[in-house]
């Protein structure tokens, strides 16, 4: 359990009367403090990379946002989520449910977007066709990030949240 969410018990138990305002003091100057005594450097927001690391949610989150990196380096879209599913899944075993979702998610929308592409062309062949298909291609794009950002905040949260319209090839 990290620092910030022992603080978020210790205050939910304090609100709830379980503890007193002595305890309830006694027990976070007892978290914020180390074994020398010191006080932590930052001892609420404090999310250390340590920490962080050891987190399985923390993986799940960065194998969704690694799916934006298709905006700037084409295919690594296919190769990092595979890497962090594949090499964590049997550290994190909540891990194997977000790379499925995540390799689910790129095979749908790399056949919606190829639907797209056949779309966008047979518009473009029309008079002011570019004009129609160029809003098509931005709101597929801007489709894609959204539902990446939201899957991955829910993953920060722990929760698994199935990408919108994305075939289930693994389930």
């Amino acid at each position: 359990m990290t620092l910030a969410e022992e603080l978020e018990r210790l205050h939910r138990l304090h609100e709830a009367g379980a503890l007193t305002d002595e305890e309830f003091a006694a027990a976070k100057a007892r978290l914020l403090s180390d074994s020398s005594g010191q006080q932590r450097s930052s001892p609420v927001v404090g999310w250390r990379l340590r920490e962080r690391l050891q987190d399985g949610r923390f993986w799940a989150m960065l194998l969704h946002l690694s799916l934006l990196l298709n905006i700037t380096l084409p295919g690594f879209a296919l190769v990092v989520p595979f890497l962090i599913w594949q090499l964590g899944k049997d550290r994190f075993p909540e891990l194997d449910a977000h790379g499925k979702n995540a390799a689910n998610f790129v095979m749908s929308y790399l056949i919606y977007g190829a639907c797209v592409a056949a779309v966008g062309f047979i518009v473009s062949l029309i008079p002011l066709g570019i004009t129609l298909s160029l809003p098509l291609w931005y709101g597929f794009a801007v489709a894609v990030v959204l539902c990446v950002f939201y899957v991955a905040w829910q993953a920060n949260q722990g929760r698994l949240v199935k990408y919108p319209l994305a075939i289930p090839f693994f389930v």
